[in-house]
């Protein structure tokens, strides 16, 4: 028997990371202030070091926890050596990111959204945004020129999802 409820439980599942780089944060900052009240540079530098790296680990985690769907479509997306895969109930498809000129977020009947992947190879790979391992294309999208993160979580979190292409090869 559980004493706390479980969307209780479920939000700290989900923000964990959040919470424990929050807390490296006020590591730093911690440091930073025993160092200024003992007049410690060494200390106050090392402080400032450790928030900094904290707000930049907290602002790309908050943005990786908001890009994370729900696993319930049909699938799984793997990504390795620079190559998305998505196997599907009834196909699947690999593409190189070299390969990759448009991505793409759409509405979809079956599924909540599905990212459009168009390439040169052939016909565009398309991924349900809540298909297994699809929070792997964080990191994927990430390592793209261009690609605007921000623009990316703000469109994935939209209600409804609008028809929007996300990023283009230039």
């Amino acid at each position: 028997m559980s004493f706390i409820r479980p969307p209780v439980v479920a939000h700290f599942t989900k923000w964990r990371e959040a919470y424990f780089v929050t807390g490296i944060l006020l590591f730093g900052i911690w440091l930073y202030l025993r160092g200024s009240a003992s007049l410690n540079l060494i200390l106050q530098g090392l402080g400032l070091l450790v928030s900094l790296a904290g707000i930049i680990l907290l602002r790309t985690t908050i943005q990786r926890i908001r890009f994370k769907r729900g696993q319930k479509a049909p699938g799984m997306v793997d990504v390795t050596e620079r190559e998305i895969s998505y196997f599907g109930p009834m196909h699947g498809k690999t593409i190189s990111l070299e390969s990759l000129n448009k991505i793409e977020l759409r509405e979809s009947e079956a599924y909540a959204a599905i990212w459009v992947l168009h390439h040169s190879e052939g016909d565009p790979m398309i991924v349900p945004t809540t298909a297994k391992g699809s929070d792997r294309l964080f990191d994927a999208f990430t390592s793209l020129s261009g690609v605007k993160m921000d623009v990316l979580v703000a469109a994935i979190n939209q209600t409804p999802i609008q028809a929007k292409v996300i990023w283009q090869r230039s």
